[in-house]
């Protein structure tokens, strides 16, 4: 097997676009938490950033540290029912009873976005995809035979309800097909829905589990309305998002069902009603924790800070990692908002085949001060029962 290393040469890197910057210990540590934290649905136009946010943190700390990750990685092209278990450090075939295998494609314009399988999670649907072209329409679009055209907005409809402005992720295989095409796993948020169909989200923070009936299917649509690709790749950008990346407006759109049954029934809500009081450096008030959510396939943990001394300070970040039984972080991503006296956070942990305990440790962190810090004494674990 090549070394993993090598298994990137493909892609490439102008390293003369960017200014050499040395960063700090405490830097690095704040960029890495508030990275997680800026993953949000008002960044329309910066999806191409989010996606590689995400893998970066998602994806490349498992991938490099195990050659059989890698190698799984390299398997997804040939096998593309379990693409999404390889891209999500699974084992193969133990979400099978969760996903459902679609294998339908959409063309638009020369483009095929084929949906492999599909799958409904605590809170968000999962896609595995394959995106392929035409030499006509990579020629058309000045792409050579290693460029990918990556998925863009989508929407979804389960039964009477649309969901779209969501936040979302995007994993990519980090090897092409033989064909030239590439697989991805999309991710979209199902927190805020259209309930009258009248095109307008009407509900925010909606809980797709709680409203799902377990006995019943539901005929559920994919539908993406844009594509996107990196224009000119290597050449110098001036930083704007129009001169650097292309959207391709379309329609594709593939149909299939789901079932919530098993997921809803294997999804499990540990109560933890934690106030935790911060006073660090100036950043005083109450962080506070009801509950946290673990799914066969992810870890969800809603929590708030909220400040008693009154406007909370730009810079200023309280939060929560969680490490498993080994000291695995298993932070992911996050997204939120809130007042200025009050923050309100939404984070997404990994939750790998083995973990049978988790570790919750908050910690504070203030950019324009220059500083954070793990709140240790305050950590607490909790034993779960994972699937």
């Amino acid at each position: 097997m090549k070394n993993q290393y090598e298994l990137l040469n493909g892609s490439s890197v102008d390293f003369d676009e960017y200014e050499e910057i040395e960063l700090t210990a405490s830097e690095k540590k704040r960029m890495k938490k508030r990275l997680k934290r800026e993953i949000k649905p008002a960044w329309k136009k910066a999806r191409p950033l989010i996606a590689a946010a995400v893998l970066l943190l998602a994806v490349t700390p498992v991938m490099i540290q195990n050659e059989t990750v890698w190698a799984s990685a390299v398997r997804i092209s040939q096998q593309i029912g379990q693409q999404i278990e390889l891209l999500m450090n699974k084992p193969e075939g133990s979400l099978s009873s969760y996903k459902k295998t679609v294998n339908e494609t959409a063309t638009d314009q020369g483009i095929q976005v084929k949906v492999n399988e599909l799958m409904l999670d605590d809170g968000q649907v999962l896609l595995g995809l394959t995106i392929s072209a035409d030499e006509f329409r990579r020629t058309a679009l000045g792409l050579n035979r290693n460029e990918p055209i990556r998925p863009g907005e989508l929407r979804v409809k389960i039964g009477n309800m649309s969901f779209f402005d969501s936040a979302s992720s995007i994993r990519e295989e980090p090897i092409k097909n033989k064909d030239g095409s590439w697989n991805y796993l999309y991710a979209l948020k199902l927190t805020q829905a259209d309930t009258n169909g009248d095109g307008k989200i009407d509900v925010e923070g909606y809980n797709v589990l709680d409203h799902i009936d377990p006995n019943k299917n539901y005929q559920i649509s994919a539908q993406f309305t844009s594509l996107e690709f990196e224009k000119n790749p290597g050449q110098t950008k001036s930083g704007n998002y129009r001169d650097s990346y292309g959207e391709i407006k379309g329609n594709w759109m593939v149909h299939t069902s789901v079932n919530g049954s098993k997921i809803i029934a294997d999804t499990k809500v540990y109560p933890l009603n934690k106030e935790i009081p911060i006073n660090e450096n100036g950043i005083e008030g109450v962080l506070s924790i009801k509950e946290v959510r673990v799914s066969p396939v992810s870890i969800k943990l809603h929590y708030t800070f909220t400040s008693s001394t009154g406007s909370i300070r730009g810079g200023t970040d309280v939060g929560v990692d969680i490490k498993d039984q080994n000291g695995r972080n298993l932070s992911e991503s996050g997204s939120g908002g809130g007042t200025d006296k009050v923050l309100e956070m939404d984070g997404e942990y990994r939750n790998d085949k083995d973990v049978i305990m988790l570790r919750f440790i908050p910690y504070v962190s203030d950019h324009e001060k220059d500083w954070s810090k793990d709140l240790t004494s305050d950590a607490f674990n909790l034993k779960v029962n994972n699937n």
